[in-house]
Formats: structure tokens, sequence, C-alpha cells
């Protein structure tokens, strides 16, 4: 399942990341495997807003669709 699929409400786990320049930008945030996330909104056009780590970050939904999440 990738994060791009999870509902409004859903948590889950990251499992893997994208290689390449984003997966830098991730680490620096917190955002690695292993880490928990919860999704906030899903809006228009497939962009999604997670919480993880007292922060809120928003992803395009085709970025969402490159990391690999389980359910816990």
């Amino acid at each position: 399942m990738t994060l791009g699929d999870l509902r409004k409400g859903g948590n889950a786990l990251i499992q893997d990341l994208p290689e390449g320049e984003f997966r830098s930008q991730f680490i620096r945030l917190g955002l690695v495997k292993g880490a928990s996330v919860r999704c906030l909104h899903r809006l228009p056009g497939g962009t999604i807003v997670l919480e993880f780590s007292r922060q809120e970050i928003a992803l395009s939904g085709e970025l969402a669709s490159t990391i690999l999440v389980t359910i816990p």
C-alpha cells in the first residue's frame, strides 16, 4: 500500500521512501522508515495532509504514491 492510498483519519507506518532528492528532504523532516503518520486531510487534486512528530506537511498525490506504508 502507498501513502497515497491512505484515507482521511487513517494511520500508517512508513516502510520505504523514494530514492533521490526527496528522500533526503523527508529524512531531514523526520519522515523516516518506521515513522507513524496520520492522514488529516485529502484535498482536491490528490494532495494529502499528514501529521507526524508534532508537525503537519502536505504532499502531492503523485509524491505520496511513491512512499510505501503499512497499516498498524
